[in-house]
């Protein structure tokens, strides 16, 4: 009597869980805007002519909270063995996108009573530590809490997820292509957290009327142009495979290049201020020329460094030929 396997698949459950949580974030966001909104102006027009903007920029801000909980849920599901799209398992999913939503709300609400009745005194609301304040320590937070509740969540709740009978296996065809999203899925977390936050912060000189090319499109841009670029140079390094997920190797590196590639560009940052200020004496055509030079430098190095980590971590360290 022949047993029939059952297809299972890897991130549908936690692709349905971020679909999920994009909503509700969305939802939250615009319903708890336009209340302050209207409480404070009492003018709905005025309310749609900068929610229109303001809207698509909030979800452009949460790309990176979509990425964390993405990564963090398709590991804890695959640990757990939950790869059923049932009922049960989305409805239990949903509790916890509503609990991450309210750890999100309180946290803002905290930080903005911080500032309202401790804060307001000493600092100025047209200073870069309002946006700290108010923006880049809650998010942190944000990323810190809403991914340790997702992975506790789900490894204890485990037994009371409907499982298949049958585990999830890596196999030879699926095991490079899940960790290469994955790392994809971190790597790009922590390489857009960063420029969300200084995006923050442009908006906020900006007294928050948002520019839908520099606040919107042009970030959308370099986001999927770096995706590209990564998709390209690191595709063909994912070769090796492994019957146990890799989870320590993709977020190591993952780490590691967003750290090297913050320091060679920190670095070529410096030098340029350098070389324009004290060395061409601000002279136009030359500061063109070198920013475009090192430019050039900072995305020749960066593909190499990802290309030779991911190289290090996912790449066989011997050759060897499997027919098919």
């Amino acid at each position: 009597m022949s047993i029939k396997t059952e297809k299972l698949a890897f991130f549908k459950l936690p692709f349905i869980f971020i679909v999920l949580f994009f909503f509700c974030s969305a939802l939250i966001f615009n319903i708890r805007f336009g209340i302050t909104f209207i409480s404070t102006f009492h003018d709905y027009q005025f309310l749609w002519s900068i929610l229109y903007k303001l809207a698509p920029y909030q979800l452009l801000r949460t790309i990176p909270e979509c990425l964390l909980l993405f990564g963090i849920s398709a590991i804890s599901l695959y640990r757990v063995n939950v790869h059923q799209v049932t009922f049960k398992n989305i409805t239990l999913l949903i509790f916890n996108i509503i609990i991450v939503c309210m750890i999100g709300y309180l946290i803002n609400a905290i930080a903005e009573g911080i500032f309202d009745n401790v804060l307001i005194k000493i600092i100025n609301v047209a200073s870069w530590l309002f946006i700290l304040v108010l923006c880049i320590i809650p998010s942190c937070l944000f990323y810190l809490f809403s991914g340790l509740f997702t992975y506790f969540y789900i490894k204890i709740l485990n037994n009371h997820f409907d499982k298949s009978k049958q585990t999830f296996e890596l196999t030879i065809i699926n095991s490079t292509k899940i960790h290469f999203i994955l790392f994809l899925v971190f790597f790009f977390f922590i390489l857009i957290a960063f420029p969300s936050f200084i995006l923050d912060v442009l908006v906020h000189n900006s007294y928050y009327f948002i520019s839908f090319w520099e606040h919107i499109f042009l970030p959308s841009g370099c986001y999927l142009f770096s995706l590209l670029v990564v998709i390209l140079i690191s595709k063909n390094m994912f070769t090796q495979m492994f019957v146990v997920l890799q989870t320590d190797r993709i977020i190591k590196c993952a780490i590691s290049l967003n750290i090297i590639i913050f320091l060679l560009n920190f670095i070529l940052w410096k030098l340029a201020n350098w070389l324009i200020y004290y060395v061409l004496s601000q002279n136009t055509e030359l500061t063109s020329i070198v920013i475009i030079l090192l430019g050039t430098i900072s995305f020749i190095l960066s593909c190499l460094i990802i290309r030779r980590l991911t190289n290090y971590y996912f790449h066989p360290k011997v050759k060897y030929k499997i027919n098919l």
